[in-house]
């Protein structure tokens, strides 16, 4: 829709990535440091937010391109590199990195506060997702399939409206944001990340189906709808250790997961 800002080519996805970094690091440094943890931490903390986002692009555009071969094999034609991202890439990737560079690094020189990140991370992942799609709306990318209903949009070099999934989507984000922080200033709600993985799972599956961009199927999937099965799939998993290793944070407890 708007894809060029500040007169830069293509900067508005780019813009909106960085915008839902700051927004979620904003986040959790606020619900850190109202809930006991010293500033003097920060900036460990921010190296491990640097590093998880570096390498969360690096998966999310790797997962694209792993998309775009699969959409390709199904099509016949030749694959090109992209520079696309993904959503579930990102996650992948990001996930692991930051738990790792929290443990190797981070615990080198401060206490631990794994059981305060925990609470706050789905707010915080929610909303620079949320922000994500913006820019996806703005780059018009991810958009959905044909309508003729009034909440259709006409993207540049389409001559048909088409759901807006983006701004949908990125609705539902915000939303699950509000709630998810909600619960952790106010309740210190331990089981925040299952809360996120169900919701979210279950209503990404279902807008698949309204998505109108070709990224290949399989068994009449889209690749994201496998990710939300497995994403649902693991939320009980997360729910039971979190259930067995997580203390509220405040109890004298070791709070390491």
């Amino acid at each position: 829709m708007y894809p060029n800002l500040f007169g830069i080519d293509g900067f508005s996805m780019t813009f909106m990535i960085i915008v839902g970094v700051i927004a979620a690091a904003a986040l959790l440094f606020i619900y850190l440091h109202k809930n006991g943890v010293h500033s003097n931490s920060f900036l460990d903390l921010g190296v491990v937010v640097i590093v998880t986002v570096i390498v969360g692009i690096i998966f999310a555009i790797l997962f694209e391109n792993v998309y775009e071969a699969i959409k390709h094999s199904v099509n016949g034609d030749q694959q090109r590199w992209t520079w696309g991202m993904t959503f579930y890439g990102g996650l992948a990737g990001g996930v692991p990195t930051f738990l790792l560079t929290y443990k190797f690094y981070y615990l080198r020189h401060n206490k631990p506060i794994l059981d305060r990140i925990v609470i706050i991370a789905p707010a915080c992942i929610s909303l620079g997702h949320a922000f994500g799609r913006i820019g996806c709306f703005l780059s018009g990318c991810c958009y959905g399939i044909e309508t003729d209903a009034a909440n259709g949009i006409l993207f540049p070099g389409m001559d048909h409206p088409v759901v807006p999934t983006q701004i949908i989507e990125s609705t539902f984000l915000f939303t699950l944001t509000v709630v998810l922080t909600l619960f952790a200033f106010k309740y210190s709600f331990k089981y925040n990340f299952t809360i996120y993985m169900v919701f979210y799972g279950v209503f990404r599956f279902i807008i698949e189906f309204f998505r109108g961009d070709e990224r290949g199927q399989l068994a009449g999937l889209s690749p994201s709808q496998y990710w939300c099965i497995l994403l649902v799939l693991f939320a009980f998993i997360v729910y039971l250790l979190l259930k067995k290793k997580m203390p509220v944070y405040n109890e004298d407890k070791t709070d390491e997961i």
